[in-house]
């Protein structure tokens, strides 16, 4: 079975998002000359759902499609043409590779991870009430509520979802979280114990660059919602900034970010880099590439959940282990690494052993006594609940 990654399905979701802001641009254009660049447009997005089904990664078909809009902003609809037709070209490039050159988008790794049990027990979660995928789940700082997605899958409107707590492993459905859902995804919930809530969204990408959204959940709703208010940009070509997760006090966000390479079938790289509130506005924390150095090592690294005091680190981790490796084969982890301090690097990460199978996006509880995460059964992601040991 192909990976379908995180990183392939958000990438897909911002072609649509580039989409909404191409329709858009082209209106003022003359008939003929809009009509033909929405055929084509058509076409590519046609094309790169395909790809997606197929578990390929359309990262550089969308590095092309970006350059479309500035194209049309300043009055070059021939130069959004050739654009088009260059990804109308990729597609079919990709089309004709042989499947075994394809067999995973995951980068290779044959380094030995150290292994840890400190949480163990796995058991599935029961929803009453909800009978769909769920996935990305975030347990709330008070443990009443959690949170999660639908199947973050292309052809599926992905939205935010929540459940109230009535036992260890069960929860009674709510329904769609209001306030914070739009045409496009809406995934990958964080929130400190003020209630200032975090989610991904390509609602505005195509024109402020902006993922990462917040507001204030009250119990009901998310209100006053908003981008994250941030100052936060890559000069890397390529790079976005997938989702956050926000520590328990809300002054420091954990943040993933791919860099997407035309030509490559997955993201170049994934990293978690921190980020702190400085007067009202999060900033890259000076040093955070050495306080991480030990977690961006290897393989994809998103999907971040921080202790309570700061000193627990938890994330998902996907390569390709190959012989030589602990386990070969594709491989979906979820890692656990420690710090002496909030200042201080942290250790080398190390896998949790006990949770296994294609596993992402951990969520622990405000006490660590219990850690959530999202594991796929199938064609049906499936939240589970591990123990601390």
């Amino acid at each position: 079975m192909k990976i379908l990654t995180k990183q392939t399905r958000l990438v897909f979701r911002l072609t649509i998002a580039v989409g909404m802001i191409f329709l858009i641009c082209v209106s003022a254009l003359a008939q003929d000359l809009r009509h033909r660049l929405q055929t084509k447009f058509t076409q590519v997005q046609t094309g790169v759902r395909a790809l997606v089904q197929a578990g390929d990664n359309p990262a550089g078909i969308f590095v092309v499609l970006k350059q479309i809009k500035p194209a049309l902003d300043a009055g070059h609809p021939e130069k959004a043409e050739a654009l088009l037709d260059q990804a109308l070209a990729m597609i079919k490039q990709e089309q004709k590779k042989p499947s075994a050159s394809k067999s995973s988008p995951l980068p290779i790794s044959t380094r030995i991870e150290p292994s840890s049990d400190l949480y163990a027990n796995p058991a599935p979660v029961t929803i009453a009430g909800y009978h769909g995928s769920a996935m990305e789940p975030f347990i709330s700082p008070d443990g009443h509520y959690l949170f999660f997605n639908n199947q973050n899958d292309p052809g599926v409107n992905t939205d935010l979802r929540f459940a109230v707590r009535t036992g260890k492993t069960t929860f009674r459905y709510l329904g769609l979280l209001p306030g914070v859902n739009s045409p496009v995804l809406d995934a990958v919930a964080s929130m400190d114990r003020a209630g200032h809530f975090y989610f991904t969204t390509p609602r505005s990408y195509a024109r402020t660059q902006n993922l990462i959204y917040t507001g204030e959940f009250d119990g009901k709703a998310v209100k006053n919602v908003r981008p994250a208010p941030w100052d936060i940009r890559s000069n890397v070509p390529g790079a976005i900034d997938m989702d956050t997760s926000v520590s328990p006090d809300g002054r420091t966000l954990y943040i993933s970010r791919a860099v997407i390479v035309s030509g490559l079938p997955a993201p170049k790289s994934s990293v978690i880099f921190i980020a702190q509130r400085i007067r009202g506005q999060f900033q890259e924390v000076p040093g955070s590439a050495q306080i991480m150095k030990n977690i961006n090592v290897d393989g994809l690294n998103y999907a971040a959940a921080i202790s309570s005091d700061g000193l627990e680190l938890y994330f998902t981790r996907a390569s390709q282990r190959m012989a030589g490796a602990s386990a070969p084969g594709a491989s979906m982890r979820i890692m656990t690494a420690t710090r002496t301090s909030i200042t201080a690097p942290f250790g080398e990460a190390r896998v949790l052993r006990k949770i296994t199978g294609f596993v992402e996006a951990p969520s622990i509880s405000l006490d660590r006594k219990e850690m959530f995460y999202h594991k796929r059964e199938g064609n049906k992601c499936v939240i589970y609940r591990a123990s601390r040991s």
